[in-house]
């Protein structure tokens, strides 16, 4: 059976409840699934796909992506010689492949991760109270209308568990394929819950490309950094042009966790990334730094929310965009230092480059702060190549193009450098900065 998510007369959002019934009759999702289903479905119909005066989509047009014809693809052939080249080295027996939201075993293998973590299925993982309270209460409180979607579609996902004092020397990364759609959009709907037990470590790599186009994958996982625990998360959005990319990444971290985390982005049609920090016990560090180098008509948006719940907190968070012909980019990020939260640490700064008078950044970071004993400030800047550097590498010779490239191609790797994985930096100078050399 054919579904397809079209804006009906009653407009998109009666469309997705329509699709929503045929996926239910087509898939027939476990009990534990359902329930979850029909709960993110009631929280959809609440929410509404946001209009242009949205909180959380102030700078992001979504008109087209709402009312596109998608369709729920299911079987989907993928070649190994094409996992092959995205697996990462030092991930050749600690990678999961996910094509089109499902997991594959015959491509994957975590056997480098031994019986120290636990990779299973989501499924299962919900049998446990904890996990299915968890994501129950995710999915209640959810706000963003398309990881709800994501959760009213959901049949399957993956739940990594990382046991008490393991630190995990091999990393681990997911690979995410989209195959598209022949005739037309397809939509996907990867979900991965990670726990982290205490005074363990794991290294996540997450890849999203594209094997084929006109697709949408919309993204969520779900992260537990429990005592004195260390999640790495290295995420890199590598899909096709014409690809719709939203991801959500939603970490609790527990009393001296910390959650490292880095952001990679090619662009494309539009790409939407929301990430929610919550730091729920005293110790607990957040570090997100992210780049993207955007070009054409290409978009990158960052939706960003810290809350610091109790004292003794620190959050870091630095971003930077280039920017050239018509792309555009967008920061909105918050941090919430409630009350009592005393002795917290917070800052934020962002940075966009902008290489052509048609681009557009945006950008709004924000502090909410509730207690009187804290160190916050943020920063934004929108600015061009500075002139004076532009001058000096003419002086020596070089052409202005050449002289243009090595500024641009600095201001990003700033940034990647500080990945700490050195095949995705490697991958990074030969992708992310080959579209900032000179023609």
């Amino acid at each position: 059976m054919s579904s397809t998510i079209a804006e009906s007369s009653n407009g998109a959002e009666s469309a997705v409840l329509d699709l929503h019934k045929k996926f239910i009759e087509t898939n027939q999702p476990s009990p534990d699934f359902l329930a979850l289903n029909r709960k993110a479905l009631g929280q959809f119909a609440k929410l509404k796909f946001p209009h242009r005066k949205h909180e959380m989509y102030t700078f992001v047009n979504t008109k087209g992506l709402a009312s596109a014809p998608f369709s729920l693809k299911k079987e989907s052939s993928i070649q190994r010689e094409f996992v092959e080249q995205h697996v990462y080295a030092g991930c050749e027996r600690s990678h999961l492949t996910l094509v089109d939201g499902v997991l594959r075993p015959e491509l994957s293998d975590a056997t480098a991760l031994g019986t120290a973590v636990m990779v299973g299925s989501l499924a299962e993982a919900i049998k446990d109270k904890s996990v299915k309270s968890l994501l129950q209460e995710s999915i209640e409180s959810e706000n963003d209308v398309f990881a709800s979607i994501n959760s009213a579609f959901m049949t399957q996902g993956i739940m990594i568990r990382v046991g008490r004092d393991n630190q995990i020397e091999a990393p681990l990364q997911i690979l995410n394929v989209s195959t598209g759609g022949e005739s037309g959009p397809v939509m996907t709907v990867p979900r991965v819950y990670v726990h982290l037990e205490p005074l363990s470590e794991l290294k996540l790599i997450v890849k999203y490309v594209g094997e084929g186009d006109n697709y949408f994958v919309n993204s969520v996982q779900d992260m537990v950094v429990e005592e004195n625990a260390t999640l790495t998360h290295i995420q890199v959005q590598a899909d096709s042009i014409d690809a719709w990319h939203f991801s959500k990444n939603r970490v609790r971290l527990k009393r001296d966790s910390r959650y490292l985390g880095y952001q990679a982005t090619n662009g494309a049609r539009l790409v939407r990334h929301h990430n929610e920090g919550w730091l729920s016990e005293p110790g607990a560090e957040l570090v997100l730094n992210g780049v993207s180098v955007l070009v054409d008509d290409e978009q990158s948006h960052q939706f960003i929310r810290v809350h610091h719940e109790v004292e003794n907190c620190t959050s870091h968070q630095c971003f930077k965009n280039i920017i050239n012909h018509r792309a555009r980019a967008s920061f909105d990020g918050t941090v919430v230092v409630n009350k009592g939260a005393q002795l917290t640490s917070s800052d934020q700064l962002i940075n966009n480059l902008m290489l052509s008078d048609e681009g557009h950044a945006d950008c709004k970071p924000n502090l909410m702060i509730f207690a009187d004993d804290v160190k916050c400030a943020h920063g934004a800047t929108v600015g061009q190549l500075d002139e004076g550097q532009l001058f000096y590498l003419r002086t020596r010779g070089l052409s202005e193009d050449v002289a243009k490239e090595i500024l641009t191609q600095s201001f990003a790797r700033s940034i990647i450098q500080e990945i700490p994985f050195a095949p995705v930096v490697e991958e990074l100078n030969q992708t992310l900065l080959k579209k900032l050399e000179a023609n």
